[in-house]
C-alpha cells in the first residue's frame, strides 16, 4: 500500500469519529486489522483495551515495567485512532525515535521522521508547505518547545505571532515589527494557519483568542526592539507564540507523551510542549503517558504523572488521601512485616483504597505475571529472585601502599577544608571510589609540580557535582571564618597531603590503570567474557570509562599475542603504549614492543584471509547489482573506487554474519540482509523516509554519498574492540551500529561500557548479554531500573538460557546479573546505602515487593506465606481481560 494512501492521511478523511469508535477498531471483527498477527501478545492487547476504555473518559497512564513491550500497545492505539479518522501526536527523547519508526513498521505503518524543532517545522513549510499538517501521526521531540526566542539572532521566529496578528486585525501596528531576517517557511505557515482559520471555527477560535490576548500586553513597542528580553521564558508573549506554533501542527486527538517521568516541573520545555504549544482537538482530546518509572523516588510522584496526562486538580485532591496513607502504610510494613500484625491490615486497607483511585487511571503490567518470571519461580527456591544482585567489593583494607596513601590524603584534605586545600582536592573523599575525582586531583597537582599553570575546568567540575548529587563537605562561609586563625599551618597540611596524593604516580592516566576499583572491575569483567558472557557497564564519568576500555583492549591483545591467536591490528600505535605497559605489568608478561607488533603483523594477515571469504561475496554482489538490485546497491556498485570501501564494509557487515563466516560459505540473503542493517544504522534523521526500491538513481547516489562517508571514518582502519565506549559524543550511527553487533553472542564488542545518560534509553541490548555492572552509582533508582531494563527485556538472551537449563533438568538457573561497584570505606559506601534504600521503597510502592533480597531468602514456611498473603494484596493495575458476553 502507497503510504500516502494508508493511516499517515487518513486525518484527511474526516473528523475523528470518537472514543467508541477507537474501542471498536480494536475489539471488533475486522477486514483489515489494526496490525499483523502476532505484533502483540495477549498480556499487550489486553492493555490496549483498558486503555481505550480509560481514554474514553480522561487521559491513562501507561505503567508497564521495562521491557514489557509499552511502545508496541502506543503505536496499536495510535493506529486505532487514526483509522477512526484522528490524528496523533507521539512526543518522544530525541533518541528513542529511531525505536519509535521501527515499531511503527513492523506494525505495516510508515512515519515521517522527528521533529526536533520550530526551525525543523518551518524548513518543512519551505519544501512541503503544510503536510504536518495532514499528517495523522507526528512524531516532536521533548525539546521541541524548545524556542529560545529572547536572543536577538533568532527573533524572527517571533515572527510567526506577529504575522498571525498583523493579517487579522490590520490596526495593530505596536508589536508587530517583523525582523529584517526572514524565513519563508515562517509565512508559509501563517498563511495556512489563516486560511485553516476560514473553514475551521476551532482554528477560528484559538486565533482571534491570540490576537485578542497580543492586544493586551502591556508595553507592546518593546517588541519591536530585538535587543530587549520580550519572549523570555515564561512570559506572556513566548506563551502566545506556542500556541500559534501548535496551530501550525494542527490540532490533534490523542497525545502520546513517551517517558512521561521526565521533566516533571511544570515551567519545563516538556510542559511547555504539552500545555501551550500542542493544539487540541476539543473536549475529546486525550493524552497518554508512558512510563516504566511514574514513581523514582516518592510515592507522592504520582501527582506530577497524573496532572501530566490532564488529570484535574479536583480529582487529585480526591485520591491524595490514599496515595498519602498508602506510603505510609508500605514504608511500615516493609519495615515490620514479620512482627507487627497492625501493620499488615493498615497496608491491606490502604493497597485496596490506593488501587481503587487509581486504577481508572492506570494500567500497569510488572513481571510478576510475566510467563519467564512466572517459569523462574515455579522452578527457583522458594524467595530467590530472577535477579541477583551482587556488589563487586573493594576494600581498603586490601589496597597497595600507594592508594592506602591516596585514601588516607583525600581523607585528611577533606577534613581540612576547601579554602585551605582547594575545592577539587577537598572533593577527593567523595568521589576517591569512582576513579575520577583522583584522576583530577592527581592530574592537577602533578601539571603544578610540573609548572604547568593550566586550570581545571570549572565548569565541569560543576556538573560533575551536579551528577554526583553530592554537596560540598564544608560549607565555604564556616570554612573562610576558620582560615583567619593558623591559616599558614593548615596550607602547610594541605601541601603536605597533596605531595602524599601525587608521590607514588607519574601522570593520572598512568595512576588510573592500576586504580582498585577498576582493577576489581576488569577481574570480574574477564571471568564472565572466558565464559562466553557479554557484559554491559554503566558509567558517568567519561575518564575512568576511557581507561577502563583501553585497559580490557589492551589486556585481550596482550593475550592474543600470547596465544597465537588472529587480532585485529597490524601493529601497536604510540598511544597505546602506556597501557600496553600497565597491562603487561598485570598479566605479568614481558613486553616488547617490536616483538607484539612482528607477532600483530603475522596475525593479522591470518585473520585478514579469514575476512576475504565475505569481502569477495560483498564484492560479487555489488558488481552484480546492475540488474536486479536495489538502487542504493546500485549506486554503490558505480562507485569510481569500488576497492575502497569493501574493505570497511567487510568490517561493518562481519559480526551481522559471524556464525555463518566461519565456514567457506556465506549465503547471499546473509550478506544482504548484514548490508542492509549496517546502512540503516548508517543512516541519520531525514535519510530514512522511503525504503532502498523507492529511491529514484540521484536520490541514491546521494544517501550513498552520506553513508560512505560514514563507513570510511568508523571502519576504514581496523581495530581493537573486544570493548567498546558509549559517550555523550559519540554519533548516532555508531551507536546503531555498536548495538547491532553487541546483540551477536559470537561478534565484537564482548564488552559494552555506556555512559549512563547515552546507554540507558533507546538502545535494546538484551539479545546476547544478561550482566549488568553499575561502575559509577546512581542516586535515583528509576535510572537503575531504566539501565537494567537494557537486558532485562522480552525475549531476552536470559529467558533463553533459562528454558535451556529447566529443559536440561539443571537446578542451577541462570539469573540476570547485577553488579554495582562498591569501594568500602569510602563515601561510595554510603551512595550505596542511600540508592538502595530508595530503591527497597521504589519495589514496596510499584512492584508490590514487600521484601526483597536477602530479607525475602531463606524464610520458613511461616513467613513464606505471611509475605505472600501481604504480597498478594499489593496495589495490581494489571489489565482486566474482558468480559466474555
Amino acid at each position: 500500500m502507497d503510504w500516502k494512501a494508508g493511516f499517515l492521511m487518513s486525518a484527511k478523511m474526516g473528523k475523528f469519529a470518537g472514543w467508541e469508535s477507537v474501542a471498536a477498531n480494536i475489539s471488533g471483527p475486522q477486514e483489515s486489522p489494526l496490525f499483523p498477527q502476532g505484533y502483540l501478545d495477549a498480556g499487550q492487547i489486553d492493555a490496549l483495551k483498558a486503555l481505550a476504555a480509560s481514554l474514553r473518559n480522561h487521559g491513562a497512564v501507561l505503567a508497564d515495567e521495562v521491557g514489557m513491550g509499552k511502545t508496541r500497545i502506543a503505536v496499536a492505539l495510535a493506529l486505532a485512532v487514526n483509522r477512526s479518522g484522528g490524528r496523533v501526536a507521539l512526543v518522544v527523547p530525541p533518541v528513542v525515535a529511531p525505536q519509535w519508526r521501527d515499531e511503527i513498521a513492523k506494525a505495516g505503518e510508515r512515519s515521517k521522521d522527528i521533529l526536533r524543532s520550530f526551525d525543523g517545522l518551518m524548513r518543512e513549510y519551505e519544501t512541503d508547505y503544510a503536510a504536518r499538517m495532514d499528517d495523522a501521526l507526528v512524531i516532536l521531540s521533548h525539546r521541541f518547545g524548545d524556542l529560545r526566542v529572547q536572543t536577538s539572532g533568532i527573533r524572527w521566529r517571533a515572527n510567526l505571532l506577529k504575522l498571525i496578528v498583523r493579517n487579522v486585525d490590520k490596526k495593530i501596528r505596536k508589536g508587530c515589527q517583523l525582523a529584517h531576517c526572514r524565513m519563508p517557511g515562517v509565512e508559509l505557515a501563517a498563511k495556512e494557519i489563516l486560511e485553516r482559520a476560514k473553514r475551521c471555527q476551532l482554528t477560528k477560535t484559538s486565533v482571534e483568542a491570540i490576537v485578542q490576548e497580543f492586544r493586551d500586553i502591556d508595553n507592546r513597542s518593546e517588541l519591536d526592539d530585538f535587543q530587549s528580553d520580550r519572549f523570555e521564558n515564561y512570559s506572556t508573549e513566548l506563551k502566545l507564540l506556542e500556541r500559534t506554533l501548535g496551530l501550525a501542527l494542527g490540532p490533534f486527538d490523542l497525545v502520546i507523551i513517551d517517558e512521561a517521568h521526565k521533566s516533571r516541573s511544570e515551567r519545563g520545555k516538556l510542559s511547555a510542549l504539552l500545555d501551550s504549544i500542542l493544539f487540541p482537538s476539543g473536549k475529546t482530546c486525550r493524552r497518554l503517558g508512558l512510563t516504566a518509572t511514574p514513581v523514582e523516588l516518592d510515592v507522592w510522584q504520582w501527582k506530577s504523572i497524573l496532572k501530566r496526562v490532564s488529570m484535574p486538580n479536583r480529582t487529585w485532591m480526591s485520591i491524595e488521601p490514599a496515595v498519602l496513607k498508602f506510603r505510609e502504610a508500605a514504608e511500615a510494613v516493609r519495615r515490620r512485616w514479620r512482627t507487627d500484625e497492625a501493620t499488615h491490615h493498615r497496608y491491606k486497607a490502604a493497597a485496596a483504597k490506593f488501587q481503587e483511585d487509581l486504577a481508572a487511571w492506570v494500567v500497569r503490567r510488572d513481571k510478576r505475571r510475566d510467563e519467564t518470571i512466572m517459569l523462574f519461580d515455579k522452578h527457583a527456591p522458594i524467595g530467590m529472585s530472577y535477579r541477583r544482585e551482587h556488589p563487586i567489593e573493594v576494600h581498603a583494607g586490601n589496597l597497595s601502599p600507594g592508594w592506602r596513601r591516596i585514601v588516607f590524603a583525600a581523607e585528611a584534605l577533606s577534613v581540612i577544608g576547601q579554602a585551605a586545600a582547594d575545592t577539587t582536592a577537598a572533593r577527593a573523599r567523595l568521589t576517591i571510589s569512582n576513579g575520577h575525582g583522583v584522576a583530577g586531583i592527581i592530574d592537577k597537582l602533578a601539571k603544578r609540580q610540573a609548572g604547568d599553570g593550566r586550570h581545571e575546568d570549572e565548569e565541569a567540575d560543576r556538573q560533575q557535582i551536579e551528577e554526583d548529587g553530592a554537596e560540598e563537605g564544608v560549607e565555604a562561609s564556616a570554612e573562610h571564618t576558620a582560615e583567619q586563625y593558623g591559616v599558614h599551618k593548615r596550607k602547610q597540611r594541605a601541601d603536605w597531603w597533596k605531595n602524599a596524593l601525587t608521590a607514588s604516580f607519574v601522570d593520572s592516566t598512568e595512576s588510573l590503570f592500576e586504580h582498585p576499583v577498576l582493577s576489581a572491575v576488569v577481574d570480574e569483567i574477564e571471568n564472565y567474557t572466558r565464559s562466553g558472557e557479554k557484559v554491559l557497564v554503566f558509567g558517568r564519568f567519561t575518564r575512568p570509562m576511557r581507561v577502563l576500555t583501553d585497559l580490557l583492549n589492551a589486556r585481550a591483545l596482550l593475550r592474543a599475542v600470547r596465544d597465537g591467536t588472529p587480532w585485529p591490528q597490524e601493529k601497536t600505535s604510540d598511544d597505546d603504549q602506556g597501557v600496553l605497559r600497565a597491562a603487561a605489568k598485570q598479566l605479568e608478561l614481558e613486553y616488547d614492543r617490536k616483538r607484539v607488533d612482528d607477532i600483530l603483523t603475522a596475525s593479522y594477515k591470518v585473520f585478514e584471509a579469514q575476512r576475504q571469504t565475505l569481502r569477495n561475496h560483498i564484492l560479487a554482489l555489488i558488481e552484480s547489482g546492475a540488474t536486479g538490485q536495489s538502487t542504493l546497491l546500485q549506486a554503490i556498485a558505480s562507485d569510481e573506487n569500488l576497492s575502497e570501501i569493501v574493505t570497511p564494509l567487510a568490517r561493518a557487515a562481519e559480526p551481522l554474519v559471524r556464525e555463518e563466516a566461519s565456514g567457506a560459505k556465506v549465503s547471499r540473503e546473509a550478506v544482504v540482509e548484514a548490508l542492509t542493517q549496517v546502512f540503516d544504522a548508517l543512516r541519520e534523521r531525514g535519510e530514512g523516509g522511503a525504503q532502498d526500491e523507492e529511491l529514484d538513481g540521484i536520490s541514491a547516489r546521494a544517501l550513498w554519498a552520506k553513508l560512505r562517508e560514514r563507513l570510511i571514518e568508523e571502519y576504514n582502519s581496523p581495530r581493537a574492540s573486544f570493548a567498546r565506549m558509549l559517550y555523550g559524543k559519540t554519533l548516532p550511527s555508531t551507536r546503531r551500529l555498536v548495538q547491532l553487533a553487541f546483540n551477536r553472542s559470537a561478534s565484537e564488542p564482548h564488552v559494552l561500557i555506556a555512559q549512563s545518560m547515552v546507554g540507558r534509553e533507546g538502545l535494546n541490548l538484551h539479545e546476547s548479554c544478561r550482566i549488568v555492572i553499575l561502575l559509577h552509582l546512581e542516586w535515583n533508582p528509576g535510572v537503575v531500573e531504566q539501565q537494567i531494563g537494557r537486558v532485562d527485556r522480552k525475549n531476552s538472551y536470559w529467558s533463553r538460557l533459562l528454558k535451556e537449563a529447566i529443559d536440561a533438568g539443571s537446578q542451577d538457573l541462570p539469573r540476570i546479573e547485577v553488579r554495582p561497584v562498591i569501594f568500602r570505606g569510602t563515601y561510595d559506601e554510603h551512595h550505596w546505602s542511600v540508592l538502595s534504600q530508595r530503591w527497597d521503597e521504589q519495589r514496596s510502592q510499584l512492584h508490590g515487593l514487600i521484601a526483597y533480597g536477602e530479607d525475602r531468602e531463606n524464610l520458613n514456611e511461616e513467613e513464606s506465606r505471611l509475605l505472600q498473603s501481604l504480597e498478594e494484596k499489593s496495589p495490581d493495575f494489571w489489565p482486566k481481560p474482558p468480559v466474555q458476553s
